[in-house]
């Protein structure tokens, strides 16, 4: 029996938190990820002391006074170890403070859509 090993695929899926009070991650993010799910900031600062998770898709209103805003400031203050930040969101204020933000203190990938 011969079994070729797909080299295209990996053997395992990074898992990747997912912050949104809303909304469910779309289906591309979840066939790549191990998806976790947080709907606030608690629940997110929970996971990141948690898991440290290097991927983070971040939504800016979180239908609380915490905001993901909030949650980068976290991830500086705390000096997690993150390697690439999508910011979905549809507050454009909110997109660009925490691009600025994360743009100056972290090194990772940021990708706003």
């Amino acid at each position: 029996m011969n079994r070729k090993l797909e080299l295209s695929k990996p053997l395992y899926k990074q898992n990747l938190l997912y912050v949104d009070d809303l909304r469910n991650p779309p289906n591309k993010l979840r066939q790549e990820y191990n998806i976790i799910i947080c709907r606030n900031y608690e629940e997110a600062i929970y996971e990141l002391d948690k898991r440290r998770c290097r991927i983070i898709d971040l939504d800016h209103d979180l239908g609380e006074e915490k905001t993901g805003y909030d949650i980068c400031k976290y991830i500086i203050e705390n000096n997690i170890e993150i390697t690439k930040i999508y910011i979905h969101t549809s507050n454009p204020v909110g997109r660009f403070n925490m691009y600025q933000l994360l743009h100056r203190y972290c090194k990772c990938d940021i990708i706003p859509y």
